[in-house]
């Protein structure tokens, strides 16, 4: 078992998903970050900024958890959306909810491939979160950096995420 990889035998995985090449695209990996810097992450949990790859790691977590007992317990996917919900609203997404017809691929802005996710929750008996943020339009050109109300957001996502496993802050 100690051949899995570490994000497979974690109690907890959680993904900053994006680009940040395309401004607020990068809110996912931000909210990692911010996590990183800001709380005491206990060991149990894994945090990785995984940029436009989620699916090879989502794949290796199904996989590994049809071969052996180890899996996580829960995945929370932190993502960029435009769901019309209002710049900088930071929401959650059931997988239920997520697009069905996106299966095959994933793109700019997106949430990761739905099947997947789905798979994970109803065949693995992974619980499965998505942490969106709606940030409306992504720049179709390099613009790194997040716009104020999403810099504001990745403040807010990383304390809600921090709250609901009793995260303390570190030291200012």
């Amino acid at each position: 078992m100690d051949t899995l990889p570490a994000f497979c035998r974690a109690r907890v995985v959680i993904l900053g998903v994006g680009n940040m090449l395309f401004g607020d695209d990068g809110f996912g990996p931000e909210v990692v970050d911010s996590l990183t810097r800001h709380y005491h992450i206990p060991d149990d949990i894994y945090l990785m900024d995984v940029g436009t790859g989620a699916r090879k790691l989502l794949f290796t977590i199904i996989v590994g958890a049809s071969l052996v007992p180890a899996r996580p317990e829960e995945i929370i996917i932190v993502d960029a959306v435009d769901w019309g919900q209002g710049n900088g609203k930071v929401f959650e997404i059931p997988v239920e909810s997520l697009p069905v017809t996106k299966v095959d691929d994933f793109s700019l802005h997106q949430v990761p491939t739905s099947n997947m996710l789905r798979e994970l929750q109803d065949e693995c008996g992974v619980t499965v979160t998505v942490v969106a943020c709606d940030v409306g339009v992504i720049p179709q050109e390099i613009a790194p950096g997040l716009s104020p109300a999403i810099a504001h957001a990745v403040i807010a996502a990383s304390k809600q995420i921090a709250d609901r496993f009793g995260w303390p802050p570190t030291a200012p």
